[in-house]
């Protein structure tokens, strides 16, 4: 009995070991190096023990980096989910074509975020950009705007290109938990005299309760933990407009130098990811 318990974790073993060396130790060392004083300047470091994170406190960058990582983390789950709502409810219903629209839609999801990224780099490019010359023709732009090169735009610019790629996702795992829900119940309202608004809010929304938690939680840890699109569109500007959490802990270790301050401002990010991945493992993994 104790030789076929084991049996198991001897088959994890291996990549066990592998996810330890790859995962684990580059973590333990971060959250180690937060801990002492050193860049490239101070080839010897000394142990400060929590001096860096209470530098970080009043740090300007930093605290900027991390409202526009909430800004952007909370802005893109909005459109992610009301327009992937929208598709789901969409994709629902019985039309022709239906199959092919669903496949073609995964193409955001799909598509590596660097050659997204420098997709949407053309699109928004001032004077030869997609998007200006669409709005110009359009008569609603009088002149060409640098989207991504004023304090204005550049932020808003990121969040819908964010809102882009991550809508295939949102859309799909609610169209599963759409075609869930027995078409009996819908029948039974409607006999009740509910109509399509009352159906949706009392009806279809409760049952996407759930799975709307676990769509909620994951789009909001990948967004946080999102680095390609920020670093390739604007490297987080002009200035700081557009900087977040992974663009300035990627500056602070190979523009600076500042090691430490790097590792500190990364293990802040990892302890945000691990707090929402408790709620997802509390809620969705070991449910009580």
């Amino acid at each position: 009995m104790r030789r076929e318990k084991m049996l198991p974790y001897t088959y994890l073993s291996p990549a066990m070991v592998l996810i330890s060396v790859i995962l684990l130790y580059p973590v333990i060392s971060g959250l180690l190096l937060s801990l002492f004083n050193r860049d490239a300047y101070n080839p010897s470091p000394s142990f400060v023990g929590l001096k860096n994170y209470l530098l970080l406190a009043k740090d300007t960058t930093f605290l900027l980096s991390l409202w526009h990582t909430l800004w952007w983390a909370l802005s893109v789950l909005f459109g992610q989910y009301v327009l992937g709502l929208a598709l789901a409810l969409l994709l629902n219903k019985r039309f022709r074509g239906r199959a092919a629209f669903r496949a073609i839609i995964l193409t955001p999801w799909v598509i590596p975020p660097a050659l997204a990224a420098i997709t949407w780099k053309w699109i928004y490019e001032e004077q030869y950009g997609i998007l200006n010359s669409i709005l110009m023709f359009l008569g609603i732009l009088r002149t060409r705007v640098a989207w991504l090169g004023t304090d204005r735009t550049a932020m808003w610019a990121l969040i819908a290109a964010g809102i882009w790629q991550g809508i295939p996702f949102v859309a799909i795992v609610l169209l599963a938990g759409l075609q869930a829900i027995p078409l009996e119940e819908y029948e039974a309202a409607k006999i009740d005299g509910a109509n399509a608004w009352q159906c949706f809010r009392f009806l279809t929304m409760p049952h996407l309760t759930g799975i709307s938690f676990i769509v909620i939680i994951l789009s909001t840890i990948w967004n946080i933990n999102q680095f390609e699109l920020t670093y390739i569109l604007t490297r987080g500007g002009p200035g700081n407009a557009t900087q977040v959490l992974s663009t300035y802990t990627y500056q602070l270790f190979f523009s600076a130098f500042q090691f430490s301050t790097a590792a500190t401002v990364a293990t802040v990010m990892l302890i945000i990811l691990m707090v929402l991945t408790g709620f997802y493992i509390r809620r969705i993994i070991y449910p009580r």
